[in-house]
């Protein structure tokens, strides 16, 4: 046992090391007032000292969403079929508009067929059905889809079966069968009820931007979605109105079978508002009425009773037989399609009608799209469809780059994008179109068309 007094020298020694201990330990943060500085409540996180607040800079502004935001539309167009639900059911996949099982996936886009989905292949009744169905599936997604009659759906109306085969024949049973499902039956129903012959399909359909004056397109039904695109719009006097070079009011496409000349458009009935598209699709349905009561049957071709406007429809100059925007020379016909094109207010002109085996076929810049690329197996060509995509997108929206590629901005701007969202530019928009020939079996898609320009919607 070590002498007594060392244990009595080494106490203070003790009690000055718990003491520096008990020290350490209180400024640790055990107290509650130290522990609370040290970690302030969550409301009172991030506040900015008051202490040399003067001196101090203030935080970074944080970015502001934009109120305005871009506009999309997208459009496709799928032509001649000719009796093949394989190649239009992987063609229609390939465009991202329905799955595995033929179900609309395509949201609000607009599906327009243009026509000839009858002859030349074993599978009419599973081509109507499927298109049938399809339509309320498309509605209720927001989208829509445009039938349109061809001349072979005409020529079945009319009895003229040169193009029939004998497996389309069998799948209904017999030929009586199959003129009763044409006519009076169920595929006729839908002929009268949901085809047409051509439509307008505005690029801006379901939104339009706050300082925009759209378009009033044609009322329609409920359930009847299509017959939006069936008529002539009404322009608002702030679009209709000035020097008739209003940046939005051809923003719009043309479909039909055949094709529409400024030729066969001057043809028709005038009136004090002239309306091109909604008499086109009035004299297809006269003709398919008349032919519905006509007396012995249906007599192969029109009636020699029918009006001239019916013959005139139904002739080679007309919309369901032209062929002069295909075969014509593109030099000699691109002016004649611009006069098509402002008498319709669009800026294109899509049709199938003529082959071209090879894929879609663009002419006069654009302008006119010819998208039958012989899809049917009787035919071999490719496997195709048209996709327009039109999108508008408010100068407060552009990423800086772009704006600045636009000289929206310039580079010596201090303030950017308090220049984007300011009063100047408020009406100002990027229009940007492209124009894409999809192709399924491993082939690339092609873009015939790509536009961007800056607009200005007019006050």
């Amino acid at each position: 046992m070590p002498p007594a007094h060392h244990a009595s020298s080494s106490r203070p020694l003790f009690l000055l090391t718990l003491i520096l201990v008990a020290a350490l330990w209180y400024l640790s943060g055990s107290n509650p007032a130290a522990k609370a500085q040290a970690h302030p409540p969550e409301h009172k996180r991030h506040q900015p000292a008051l202490v040399n607040q003067a001196n101090t800079p203030p935080p970074p502004r944080e970015p502001q969403p934009s109120t305005r935001r871009a506009f999309h539309q997208r459009i496709v167009a799928l032509g001649d079929v000719h009796g093949d639900l394989p190649a239009a059911m992987s063609i229609l996949r390939r465009a991202g508009l329905v799955d595995l099982k033929g179900h609309w996936t395509g949201q609000d886009a607009i599906l327009v067929q243009t026509g000839d989905i009858v002859d030349r292949g074993p599978d009419t009744i599973a081509l109507y059905r499927f298109f049938q169905g399809l339509r309320p599936q498309a509605e209720k997604a927001g989208g829509a889809l445009v039938s349109l009659m061809g001349n072979h759906e005409m020529m079945n109306y009319l009895g003229d079966w040169r193009y029939v085969t004998k497996e389309d024949i069998a799948s209904f049973g017999g030929e009586r069968n199959r003129r009763e499902a044409l006519l009076t039956g169920w595929i006729g129903q839908e002929w009268r009820t949901n085809y047409s012959i051509t439509a307008r399909v505005p690029y801006l359909v379901h939104h339009f931007p706050h300082d925009l004056a759209a378009p009033v397109l044609p009322s329609t039904p409920r359930g009847s979605s299509d017959r939006r695109f069936l008529g002539d719009p009404t322009f608002p006097s702030s679009v209709a109105s000035g020097d008739g070079k209003n940046p939005f009011l051809r923003a719009a496409a043309s479909f039909v079978h055949g094709g529409i000349t400024p030729e066969y458009l001057s043809s028709l009935p005038s009136s004090p508002s002239f309306t091109p598209i909604a008499t086109m699709n009035r004299i297809g349905h006269d003709i398919l009425e008349s032919l519905l009561h006509h007396p012995g049957g249906v007599p192969l071709s029109l009636p020699r009773t029918a009006p001239d406007e019916q013959r005139e429809f139904w002739s080679e100059r007309g919309p369901m037989w032209n062929r002069d925007w295909a075969l014509e020379d593109e030099n000699e016909i691109c002016d004649r399609v611009e006069r098509a094109c402002d008498m319709l207010n669009v800026r294109r002109l899509v049709m199938g009608h003529t082959p071209q085996f090879e894929g879609i076929l663009s002419r006069c810049d654009g302008k006119v799209l010819l998208i039958d690329t012989g899809i049917s197996r009787a035919y071999g060509g490719a496997h195709s469809s048209l996709s327009l995509t039109y999108t508008l997108t408010p100068a407060s929206a552009l990423p800086l780059a772009d704006a600045l590629s636009f000289s929206l901005v310039a580079l010596d701007d201090p303030t950017p994008d308090a220049t984007l969202a300011g009063p100047d530019l408020a009406r100002t928009w990027v229009e940007t179109e492209l124009v894409e020939a999809l192709y399924t079996k491993g082939r690339d898609s092609e873009t015939l068309v790509r536009s961007e320009r800056v607009v200005v919607v007019p006050e």
